[in-house]
């Protein structure tokens, strides 16, 4: 089933599992780190912006509309079988041999703990988002200035012009919602396993 996230306006996942229209910049922004971090684990660090650019078109190639159906794999899983085939066309093209340059980097098992731990970076993002068309404004401030950023509560009482216990409350309200966004992530995608304790109150 496909990923449904608590929120009533389609996240970037939603939109390619129902095959709706997704730009180029929409997509770059989510995925370019995930991608660009994977390339330079397997050593192309000067040619990952190139590597980045080459998955996008391949993801774009046939029609502006990209049709997934979550039903034969995850977005995650399929993203990742491009980013693989380009790095391999990349050597491929260098007229290098593959197995020397696969030696040459850790096992595949730690790329996909590299390859995961930028998803999660990118599922935080969304949660984050989430988080933001939840709450106002301020308390949405209170929290990136305090429980994200970690400035002193004082200072961003201050900053908001109101008092340090409306900013202990933002951070509350805040934690205990991302818990919650996080929570059914977990569910929707067991793999995901992303953390929870740091939200607990």
């Amino acid at each position: 089933m496909p990923i449904k996230y608590p929120t009533t306006s389609k996240t970037l996942l939603e939109k390619i599992s129902s095959g709706d229209e997704i730009s180029w910049d929409e997509f770059y922004r989510k995925y370019a780190p995930v991608i660009k971090a994977v390339a330079r684990y397997k050593g192309i660090e000067y040619d990952a912006d190139d590597i980045c650019q080459q998955v996008m078109m391949h993801f774009f190639k046939q029609s502006k509309t990209f049709k997934f159906d979550p039903g034969l794999a995850k977005f995650r899983t399929y993203l990742g079988r491009i980013v693989s085939w380009k790095i391999i066309d990349y050597y491929r093209k260098k007229r290098e041999k593959l197995s020397g340059e696969l030696n040459a980097v850790p096992v595949d098992a730690e790329l996909d703990k590299i390859y995961m731990a930028e998803w999660r970076k990118v599922i935080l993002a969304e949660a984050e988002d989430e988080l933001r068309k939840r709450v106002n404004p301020e308390t949405f401030q209170a929290y990136q200035l305090y429980a994200v950023q970690g400035r002193p509560v004082e200072k961003v009482a201050a900053f908001l012009e109101c008092s340090t216990n409306q900013v202990y409350q933002a951070k509350k309200r805040c934690f205990a919602m991302m818990r919650e966004i996080l929570l059914k992530m977990n569910e929707a995608d067991p793999d995901l396993q992303m953390e929870l304790a740091r939200y607990d109150i």
